[in-house]
C-alpha cells in the first residue's frame, strides 16, 4: 500500500504525550485491566441475582411501573417476595413472563 507509514513514523498529534512502554509494562497493564473487568463482570452477575422493585422491574422489561402493577393484579406476573407491601421480582421471573407473553423467541 503506497503512502502507508508505520505507527512509529507517523507524526504525533500536538499535545498528546509520548508513552514508551516495554513488554513487561504492557503485560502488567493487560493483567490489571483483565482483573478489573473480571471483578466488574462478577459484581454484575451478583447484582443480577437480587430483587427488583416494580419500577426497576418495569425498566428491566421496558414497561412502566403501572404496567407491572397491572400484570401483578391480573395474576400474570407473580412477585418473588415482598418488602412490606412492595412486591419484589427476580430477573428470571421477569424473563419467564416475557417469554410466556411471546415477547422473546
Amino acid at each position: 500500500m503506497a503512502g502507508a507509514r508505520a505507527a512509529s513514523e507517523r507524526p504525533r498529534p500536538i499535545g498528546l504525550p509520548l508513552l514508551r512502554a516495554d513488554e513487561r509494562f504492557v503485560e502488567a497493564l493487560a493483567a490489571t485491566v483483565a482483573e478489573q473487568v473480571a471483578d466488574r463482570l462478577q459484581g454484575e452477575a451478583a447484582e443480577g441475582e437480587g430483587y427488583l422493585n416494580p419500577e426497576n422491574a418495569g425498566r428491566y422489561i421496558c414497561v412502566s411501573r403501572r404496567r407491572i402493577h397491572e400484570l401483578t393484579s391480573a395474576g400474570l406476573l407473580t412477585p418473588d417476595g415482598y418488602d412490606g407491601r412492595t412486591p419484589l421480582f427476580r430477573r428470571r421471573t421477569l424473563d419467564d413472563y416475557v417469554q410466556r407473553a411471546g415477547g422473546a423467541p
